[in-house]
């Protein structure tokens, strides 16, 4: 069973990995991750441990077996992404991600889903110059702006359900 900051890292992994063509880095990151926080498989270890360059189907290869492991149904890319935007929203909130990175961050997960209505406040959000020259925002108006719809995407996004009993 893992727990909740593991859950979290591997919302973050899932996120990425459909963000980014390939991904491995992304992939082994959470493996190694996974690893120091005493999560042993033979699978987990292989995976953390491949070396550059990585080959991408290996890792995918892996990947999905670590997965299987530890009894984690990969979601659809986009489920994935809006999980991976919770995880960016909660690193901003609990200021782990400063909100100018976390809006850039969820604004290219926006533009990968296609601009949904749930992310589009981060179009602003994201244009430091729009904010502060046509809003007339100050710079901690704006970090105040995307704290606050961060904790709205927090209670509005959903974790995809992938972690079996």
């Amino acid at each position: 069973m893992l727990s909740e900051s593991q859950k979290h890292e591997t919302y973050r992994a899932l996120g990425l990995a459909a963000m980014c063509s390939g991904g491995s880095e992304h992939k082994i990151s959470w493996a190694m991750y996974l690893l120091e926080q005493g999560i042993e498989t033979e699978n987990l270890a292989i995976l953390a441990t491949l070396l550059n360059p990585v080959n991408e189907f290996e890792a995918e290869d892996y990947f999905t077996r670590v997965l299987s492991e530890l009894k984690i149904e990969r979601p659809c890319d986009d489920d994935a992404l809006e999980g991976y935007a919770k995880v960016l929203a909660t690193d901003v909130v609990n200021g782990v991600l400063s909100p100018e990175s976390g809006a850039s961050q969820i604004y290219a997960v926006n533009v990968q889903l296609g601009y949904p209505n749930s992310f589009g406040e981060y179009t602003v959000l994201e244009d430091e110059w729009y904010c502060e020259c046509i809003n007339g925002w100050s710079k901690q108006k704006r970090r105040d702006e995307i704290v606050k719809a961060c904790k709205e995407t927090i209670e509005v996004l959903k974790y995809p359900d992938v972690f079996k009993a």
